[in-house]
């Protein structure tokens, strides 16, 4: 099998690319004559909420459903490389507006639901910029025309002009799985949320909500047999309750915090990954609340917060203090962008130019230990010029869907955390003027840079779509919308003779390629 070695910083558009016949995942498979069954139980922070490849909602549902949904490609493990998944042959024009594909035959969908064709293809891609979907992943098709049908197992992608990010970070990744066209339209929308089939290595099993999500080993998967039977993903959203589980060998893997990066490094019976991450995470303000309306407030909050010291608090110290939304080794980073450093007395200038001496403001948060540390830090700098901070504690749940709609009109301060995929438009695509009340919780709206983020889609070229991408962050530090936090550093643990695990190069949890461990 050929494979199509994507790097980070390549664009693959615009040349023609043939991917010959034949699947080639990992075999993992066991000789043992062990007949018990094998489980991997793992933790996932966060529950699941919709596994809907067009609708997810978080992190977790994008790594529970990658075990779940095959795509026409994927990455392999550990890296960056694409090759065929139902695909047996995938084919570019030379204009990268086509895309010419052919199914793998008899690949079946979990539980009976039926064989894979190419009309599935077509409902899957489609169903993205469908108004009943209400995909908030559309951006991730914005030049899909539509799909035709060839033959029961062949199509064309049929492109409205050239897209960059299509085969880094929609065909390969969740948004390019396919979905099941008849069960989908038999059950519905809001049945096919947590009770979804797809074509993967593992099926869903059992759901427990806050607890634990089942998937066990699909006995009819077309590709290789993964090792593991059944894995186990454990809800558990506080580090320190991981950190015990991982040492009382109740769960296999699990990220750590970084105040605990030293305990697993010193335990000899775990080994840990620290790897950077391509997430941002930051505060921000929402423009359209009265009480943040006026640009000079805003730079007030972004010069009174002590960054580094929210670094230190949060994370030991152990990342990066962030200056833009593009992390670094990505197209479209930002390396003379301005870093702001504490400084109380321009902070009570800005207060001024505002005519304000005294404001009270609230800050929603998820509740947890990383974003009270934020909250505490940035309650006691903004007091120094005047403001008074109500720290909002949120469950995981509620906090996301305080910025959605109207209610989230009513936001002010918030800590923010999204994660990033290797293009750069998926930094961008959530903060252009119809993600307001979606995810754009600033509520900003900029139609240069709406107008900018679709050049970018479009642009092939990647010094151009370097200089794009730094005009989009530009206009963004104009208007003082955001104080921006890190990029992140995820630190994973895991017991060596249990389980060895598979994460891309900037931590995207890979576990339908998890192996066994050693010994």
């Amino acid at each position: 099998m050929k494979k199509i070695n994507t790097l980070i910083m390549v664009c693959l558009l615009g040349v023609a690319l043939i991917c010959s016949a034949g699947c080639s995942k990992t075999d993992n498979s066991s000789s043992s004559v062990d007949t018990a069954p094998k489980i991997a139980k793992v933790r996932i922070n966060a529950d699941i909420k919709n596994m809907d490849p067009a609708r997810r909602y978080t992190r977790w549902d994008d790594v529970v459903s990658a075990t779940l949904f095959n795509g026409l490609v994927t990455y392999g493990p550990n890296g960056y490389d694409i090759q065929n998944d139902l695909a047996e042959k995938i084919e570019y024009s030379e204009d990268g507006k086509e895309i010419y594909f052919k199914l793998s035959e008899g690949v079946q969908f979990h539980n009976g639901n039926g064989e894979v064709t190419a009309e599935d293809v077509k409902f899957s891609y489609e169903r993205f910029l469908d108004e009943e979907t209400a995909s908030s992943y559309k951006d991730d098709w914005a030049k899909l025309d539509h799909v035709e049908v060839i033959s029961k197992y062949e199509g064309n992608i049929v492109l409205t002009d050239t897209f960059a990010p299509l085969m880094t970070t929609t065909l390969p990744l969740n948004s390019g799985s396919i979905v099941p066209k008849d069960y989908v339209e038999e059950v519905g929308l809001e049945n096919f949320t947590t009770d979804v089939i797809g074509t993967g290595p593992y099926y869903l099993d059992s759901w427990e909500p806050n607890q634990k999500v089942v998937v066990k080993r699909n006995p009819d998967y077309f590709g290789e047999a993964p090792y593991w039977d059944e894995i186990d993903f454990m809800v558990i959203s506080d580090h320190q309750s991981a950190e015990l589980a991982l040492q009382a060998g109740e769960i296999d893997f699990g990220e750590i915090s970084p105040n605990a990066v030293t305990e697993f490094q010193e335990n000899k019976n775990f080994v840990l990954l620290d790897n950077p991450d391509l997430d941002y995470k930051w505060i921000g303000m929402n423009v359209e609340n009265p009480k943040l309306a006026d640009v000079n407030v805003r730079n007030a909050i972004r010069c009174a917060i002590n960054v580094p010291d929210i670094l230190q608090v949060a994370y030991n110290g152990q990342v990066e203090q962030a200056t833009g939304l593009i992390a670094p080794d990505l197209i479209g980073y930002w390396a003379d962008a301005p870093v702001y450093q504490l400084d109380i007395e321009k902070a009570k200038e800005y207060m001024a130019k505002a005519g304000i001496k005294s404001l009270d403001l609230r800050m929603d948060i998820v509740d947890e230990a990383e974003y009270r540390a934020w909250a505490e830090v940035v309650q006691q700098n903004l007091k120094e010029i005047g403001i008074n901070l109500e720290i909002n504690p949120l469950e995981y749940g509620t906090y996301w869907e305080a910025g959605v709609g109207d209610k989230g009109l009513d936001l002010e301060l918030f800590s923010a955390a999204f994660q990033m995929q290797p293009d750069p438009s998926w930094a961008t695509m959530w903060f252009t003027s119809e993600q307001v009340g979606v995810w754009n919780w600033m509520r900003w709206a900029n139609p240069e840079f709406d107008k900018l983020h679709l050049n970018g889609l479009a642009t092939l070229d990647n010094k151009e779509r370097q200089e794009i991408y730094v005009q989009m962050q530009q206009l963004m530090d104009k208007d003082a919308v955001a104080v921006w936090i890190t990029h992140g550093k995820s630190f994973f643990a895991y017991n060596p003779k249990k389980v060895t695990p598979a994460l891309s190069p900037h931590n995207a949890l890979q576990f339908e390629y998890f192996g066994a461990g050693k010994e």
